[in-house]
This record gives C-alpha cells, structure tokens and sequence, in this order.
C-alpha cells in the first residue's frame, strides 16, 4: 500500500528566520501563522483561529529565505511533515510536529520575481530547463511530446 507525507500551506511569517549551520550545511527554520475561519455558536458565527506552524528549509532554499523571507511576508510552503522529540523546562518528554520544506513561493509585493516564484529545495529531474528572462529565478520545467498525428476533430 502506497503512503504520503505531504503539507501545503500558506500563510505569514511569524518572525524573522534564524538561520544555522548544521554540521556544513544551512538551515532556516521560522514560525508560520495561518489563519482558518471556524463556525461557532448558534447563529455560526465565523470566528478566526490561527495555527502556527515551526518551518525549516535546508541548503539553497535555506539561503533564499535568509535574503527574501522576513516577518510578515506571506509564503506559500510546500513540504513534509516530520517529528521531534525534546524535553520541555519541567523535564516532561514532549513531541512537536515540523514542517520540513521543500518548496517555497513568496508571495505578495516583496516576492521574488513577481506575486508568485515557486523555489525547490531539490528540483525534479527535468529534460529541458527554461527561464523566462535573465535574473528571474524560475523553476525548470519538461515539455510533453506535441502529437500532431491526432484524431481529433478540431
């Protein structure tokens, strides 16, 4: 039987991102807040909760996020959801849920090449990269094989 491991969310940034080094490498871990409308009460009432949600990117996407991502930008975030254990101050064993990302799109005014630049932290094997211009960053895409001899009507 198949299974998935697989988050999307969009949302704001929480705070600044603290960047590290791990053992070589970048990590860039912030907190995303994202906001969903509950009915409550008898007349449902839309009410808005807010989920918070702690995000690390690895490695160029992780230096991405260094230069462009601040408190208060709006992402998009695309990744896996993984588990930690820690101890908490009271000595009690706790776990948290991560979102360890893969794709990153800033979103808004301030985002990268426009209102919407999809970043992969390891990009898909590809047959054939394009860009759209020079100083843009865009994400490598594969062609589909055009078939001419169709039998379509139209």
């Amino acid at each position: 039987m198949a299974s998935l491991n697989r988050i999307s969310l969009i949302g704001n940034v929480g705070r600044d991102p603290e960047i590290k080094d791990y053992q070589g490498n970048k990590v860039a871990s912030f907190s995303l807040a994202v906001n969903e409308k509950v009915l409550r009460g008898e007349g449902y009432q839309a009410e808005e909760k807010v989920l918070w949600f702690r995000v690390t990117f690895w490695g160029n996407t992780a230096d991405i996020v260094e230069k462009f991502v601040k408190k208060g930008s709006q992402v998009y975030i695309d990744g896996k959801l993984s588990t930690s254990e820690y101890t908490d101050r009271e000595g009690k064993s706790r776990t948290s849920l991560e979102v360890r990302g893969q794709t990153l799109t800033l979103l808004g005014a301030g985002g990268l090449g426009g209102p919407y630049a999809p970043i992969q932290e390891q990009p898909a094997h590809h047959t054939d990269t394009k860009t759209e211009s020079e100083g843009e960053h865009t994400t490598p895409v594969e062609q589909a094989p055009i078939d001419n001899d169709s039998d379509l009507p139209f």
